[in-house]
């Protein structure tokens, strides 16, 4: 856990070192950890609802002080995968959960739309990091693309269509202004629509694009 970490104000026992939302600053992915109690408490909270005591908000606060609002949206959407941390750490025995929309690894092939992901090791400077980031991520949606698309891409062509995708939200990444991410992990929302498939046959036509 060298990454800042993040507690959750209503759970001041559960802490998160990495955290997506959406547009709406609805859950799409949470990295948490706590002892078993801790967690299973929070993983409650969640799937039990307002109306029965649990919460659809919480907030993540980082050791400046700042609180960061998650809306927890249709529990049921939500899955997670958990393991426990050795023993031999400076905080005893805990667990690791990973909570996360079921969307963001089941690709919807009828509708050519997918998520990539990917965690940076941040062990440089911040904006070589960003840059890292952007630059793993959209590689990551490459060979995501290169999955969804009907029709043939060659790797020649990444820089142009992955510009043309930035441009027409056809890659959409999850770090809004009034949501960005929190911590190391990135996903971005990949989407082969008409519009997409006419602008590759038309690079092709015009010999912008050599096959």
């Amino acid at each position: 856990m060298s990454e800042p970490m993040f507690f959750v104000a209503e759970f001041p026992e559960v802490f998160a070192d990495a955290c997506l939302r959406d547009s709406a600053g609805t859950l799409k992915f949470l990295s948490a950890y706590g002892r078993d109690g801790s967690i299973m408490q929070f993983e409650a909270a969640l799937q039990i609802g307002h109306k029965e005591g649990g919460v659809r908000r919480f907030h993540l606060v980082g050791t400046d002080g700042a609180r960061h609002a998650v809306e927890v949206g249709n529990a049921d959407r939500l899955t997670k995968f958990s393991g426990r941390l050795p023993r031999q750490n400076l905080f005893g025995p805990l667990t690791q959960v990973w909570m996360y929309d079921k969307a963001l690894v089941e690709l919807d092939r009828a509708n050519r739309i997918g998520w990539a992901m990917h965690r940076t090791v941040n062990d440089s400077p911040a904006s070589a990091c960003a840059d890292r980031r952007l630059d793993g991520l959209l590689a990551k949606a490459w060979e995501l693309t290169l999955q969804l698309s009907p029709v043939a891409l060659a790797a020649p062509w990444k820089a142009d269509v992955q510009a043309w995708c930035l441009e027409k939200n056809a890659h959409e990444r999850l770090d809004g202004s009034m949501y960005p991410a929190i911590g190391n992990v990135d996903a971005m929302r990949v989407s082969i629509t008409d519009h997409f498939l006419r602008f590759v046959s038309e690079q092709v036509k015009r010999k912008l694009f050599v096959i």
